[in-house]
C-alpha cells in the first residue's frame, strides 16, 4: 500500500527520470567493440540499475582489459560526451513541481556517480527541485541492497513508511522493497516480473502523479 501520509518522494534517475538506457547501451557496446569484448544485450540488461563499478566488473569478466576505476571513468566520460542525446521522460517535471507545491520533500537516489548525477541535473536544470541528491559513491552496497534508499529517507528527514520510491529496474525495486519503502515501478519493458515485488506497477510518471494524489 502507498502511505496514508506522503512526506517524501525518492526518484531513481536512469530510465525513470531520463531516457538514458539507449545511450548507455551505445556507450557500452562501443567500448566492447573497441576492446573486442563479447558484450550482448542480455549482459547489458543484467547490469541495469546495479551501478557502473558492477558494469565494469562484468565487462572485465568478459575480457575488458581496463581496471575498474579506469573503466568507470571511461564510460562516464563517454556518456557525458553524449548527454545531448538523452531525453527527459514525460511527466518528470510535472511530478517534481506537484510534490514541491504540496510540501513533499524530494530526493534523487541514483547508482550513477556524482559527476553523472550533476551532469544530468545541470543539463535539464533540475538541481533546485531536489532536497537531496545521492549518488552511488555514498553507499558501500549498490542496489539491489537497500542502503541508498535508507540514506535518502534519512537525508530527507522522513520515516520509510512516509516515503515512496519511483524506480524502473528490478534491482531498484528490490532495494526499495527491502528498505521497507513503498515503491512504484515504471518498467521500460515487460511489467510482469515487477508485479510480485512492487507496490504498484504503472505506465509512466503522469500515471504515478495521479495515483499519488498529486494530479
Amino acid at each position: 500500500m502507498l502511505p496514508e501520509v506522503l512526506r517524501g518522494l525518492i526518484f531513481d534517475m536512469d530510465g525513470l527520470m531520463i531516457d538514458s538506457e539507449p545511450v548507455w547501451w551505445r556507450v557500452e557496446h562501443a567500448l566492447a567493440r573497441e576492446f573486442g569484448v563479447a558484450w550482448t544485450d542480455a549482459l547489458a540488461l543484467s547490469c541495469m540499475g546495479t551501478g557502473l563499478p558492477n558494469l565494469i566488473r562484468t565487462m572485465r569478466a568478459h575480457g575488458l582489459p581496463l581496471d575498474e576505476a579506469t573503466g568507470v571513468e571511461r564510460v562516464i566520460d563517454d556518456f557525458i560526451a553524449r548527454i545531448g542525446e538523452v531525453e527527459l521522460l514525460p511527466g518528470c517535471v510535472e511530478l517534481l513541481d506537484a510534490a514541491r507545491e504540496r510540501g513533499i520533500r524530494v530526493a534523487l537516489a541514483s547508482s550513477s556517480t556524482r559527476g553523472l548525477v550533476e551532469a544530468v541535473l545541470a543539463q535539464f536544470r533540475l538541481a533546485d527541485r531536489f532536497d537531496a541528491a545521492i549518488s552511488g559513491e555514498a553507499v558501500s552496497r549498490p542496489k539491489p541492497a537497500p542502503d541508498i534508499f535508507l540514506l535518502a529517507a534519512e537525508r530527507l528527514g522522513v520515516d520509510v513508511g512516509e516515503a515512496v520510491v519511483l524506480e524502473d529496474s528490478r534491482a531498484g525495486v528490490t532495494a526499495a522493497r527491502d528498505a521497507g519503502i513503498a515503491v512504484i515501478a515504471i518498467p521500460e519493458g515487460d511489467p510482469t516480473p515487477f508485479v510480485p515485488i512492487a507496490t504498484l506497477v504503472l505506465r509512466d510518471l503522469h500515471e504515478a502523479r495521479a495515483r499519488l494524489g498529486l494530479g
